[in-house]
């Protein structure tokens, strides 16, 4: 039933329960799981080498999430593609879901307040909203 789990992951909390959840799912319908990290480039760069900061300071924090996320999928026994995106994370995880085939989107969940919910909205608000396939999001 889900084969090809696609998760936003960014090494945060709720990302890694997101993680573990689909790899729990991959598991069971033996599936694979692409794990996907969008790098959100500064709004207003207007320097390449801005946006190649950015890029580079990512780039490291995400290296100790992608060894902790490769370790996991071990333990579980399940097939593990870890992506590296820039963009928005709400339309690069939908873009890639399509293009992949994607039978589940997995997603975890960011306590907003009101305020910053209005202002902002959220990834998991927006994917779940336009997704092209069924979306979990994890508490």
């Amino acid at each position: 039933m889900f084969r090809r789990i696609v998760v936003g992951f960014d090494g945060s909390e709720s990302s890694r329960k997101a993680l573990l959840e689909a790899l729990e799912l991959a598991r069971a319908f033996q599936g694979e799981v692409h794990a996907v990290a969008v790098v959100r480039p500064p709004e207003f760069a207007e320097l390449e080498g801005e946006v190649e900061g950015a890029l580079n300071q990512a780039q490291a924090a995400l290296s100790e999430a992608f060894s902790w996320a490769r370790a996991a999928a071990h333990k579980h026994g399940v097939a593990l593609h870890l992506h590296r995106r820039v963009g928005h994370p709400a339309e690069v995880l939908m873009r890639y879901a399509e293009e992949q085939g994607a039978d589940l989107m997995v997603l975890g969940r960011r306590g907003l307040t009101p305020v910053q919910r209005w202002m902002l909205g959220s990834v998991s608000e927006r994917v779940l909203r336009y997704a092209p396939c069924p979306v979990m999001v994890v508490q």
